[in-house]
């Protein structure tokens, strides 16, 4: 009887990097489409109490998949920012 001895491979920091990388990107989660109030805020660098009015003022559209839980969609969001041109008349931010 014979056996077998293959020896097995160095183990290295690039090997390890290369596991750990592709295992990673199995699991990497999907970018968020949507955000809660909170986050949204987070997001625009805006107060929450601004994300509300924008919601009642009819700027952004709240989605309510359940009783208590509002949701922004974040590209409706980033539109809205983007397209925002009114230039401050006096205050803050004037030059």
């Amino acid at each position: 009887m014979t056996e077998s001895t293959a020896t097995p491979e160095p183990i290295t920091l690039a090997t390890i990097a290369a596991k750990l990388d592709a295992l990673l990107a199995s699991r990497a989660a999907p970018p968020q489409r949507y955000l809660g109030v909170k986050a949204s805020a987070t997001y625009s660098d805006l107060s929450e109490d601004t994300i509300r009015r924008l919601v009642e003022r009819g700027d952004l559209t709240a989605h309510r998949p359940v009783k208590g839980k509002v949701l922004i969609d974040k590209q409706q969001l980033d539109r809205l920012i983007l397209g925002s041109t009114r230039v401050p008349q006096r205050g803050r931010g004037r030059r």
